[in-house]
């Protein structure tokens, strides 16, 4: 594969001498994966996934029989993000020459295999936008706390202001899920050169917003609270941005997806759009619907083999469709 088409791939990744400059996870030219690590000591080797398109049955790695590597190359793999596990003597390690993101609530291991096709999130040769990582302090619990911020190409040198999209990451994961994991500076950056949509500044933030000796529940703690109180003031103090309504969307995968709809039924008055990727609390939307408000996007999306949450998306385009309201919908 071009390195070039997608320089984020292999980002983590680390080959060095004593690994005979080989990588970690490497994507072979016939779309198999080889996973290698450089074990002196170890009796096994094994890898595995989470489930779905990556088992969580182990594979076993055989010795390299060049001084203490192991590999295996795996054949068939799905197009994915993929998080993954290794084990060296049955010992669930993080491979520290390998690509890391923050998932399952922890570091953990991370590989990508792109769709043949689609680059829509790669890295091209366009005008990029910035990331900033910057710091609040929670109105909720008083900790201080992050958010990574995406500003449009020519933010910096020019005067004008921009919508902004509250972007919500999955259970297990944090802010830095849609940037390392999701690349939604290379997507943004992308389809803005490609005049596909206009620009916009993007904010994703921690979901968890838990007070001292809090039990945690499905929804982590007052995230509405912080998100409104604390977030929202932040990023219309320190950065350019459209004020109203109409400039502002929200939107989140999974945990994100439901925190997004609860948020937006509980304050139409702040929000005009919504995104829900892969809701798992896809009744909130019935709130959307029966609000006085209108809301001029609502973005319904969930993954093929995510049956029940695309049982209950339909059922809702169904009740927007009798509620008359079906050209503010779409469903994937």
């Amino acid at each position: 594969m071009d390195d070039l088409k997608n320089g984020a791939l292999y980002i983590g990744t680390i080959p060095s001498s004593m690994d005979n400059n080989r990588c970690s996870v490497t994507l072979e030219d016939d779309g198999s994966v080889t996973f290698y690590i450089y074990a002196p000591n170890a009796n096994k080797v094994e890898v595995a996934g989470m489930g779905g398109y990556f088992s969580s049955e182990r594979i076993r790695l055989k010795p390299d029989m060049q001084g203490g590597g192991f590999s295996a190359n795996i054949k068939d793999f799905h197009w994915a993000m993929h998080y993954y596990f290794w084990y060296v003597d049955d010992v669930c390690i993080t491979n520290p020459h390998a690509a890391i993101s923050y998932g399952c609530f922890a570091a953990i291991n991370t590989f990508e295999v792109p769709k043949e096709g689609e680059d829509f999130y790669f890295v091209r040769d366009v005008p990029h936008g910035t990331v900033s990582l910057c710091k609040y302090t929670s109105q909720v619990n008083g900790h201080i706390k992050e958010s990574y911020v995406y500003t449009p190409p020519g933010y910096e040198s020019g005067d004008g202001r921009y919508p902004v999209l509250y972007l919500q990451h999955g259970v297990g994961e944090n802010e830095t899920g849609w940037v390392w994991q999701g690349k939604m500076n290379f997507i943004m950056d992308n389809l803005i050169a490609d005049k596909k949509c206009v620009p916009m500044i993007i904010v994703a933030s921690s979901g968890y917003s838990f007070k001292d000796n809090e039990y945690p529940v499905f929804f982590p703690g007052d995230f509405d609270s912080e998100l409104v109180n604390s977030i929202i003031p932040y990023i219309e103090e320190n950065f350019k941005v459209k004020k109203g309504r109409n400039n502002r969307a929200v939107a989140g995968l999974s945990l994100g997806s439901a925190q997004a709809t609860d948020i937006a039924a509980r304050h139409p008055e702040l929000f005009s759009a919504v995104g829900v990727f892969s809701g798992v609390a896809i009744h909130l939307m019935k709130k959307i619907i029966d609000s006085p408000y209108r809301f001029e996007a609502v973005f319904m999306s969930a993954g093929d083999e995510e049956k029940e949450i695309l049982l209950g998306i339909n059922e809702m385009v169904k009740e927007f469709s009798r509620q008359g309201k079906r050209q503010y919908t779409k469903s994937i």
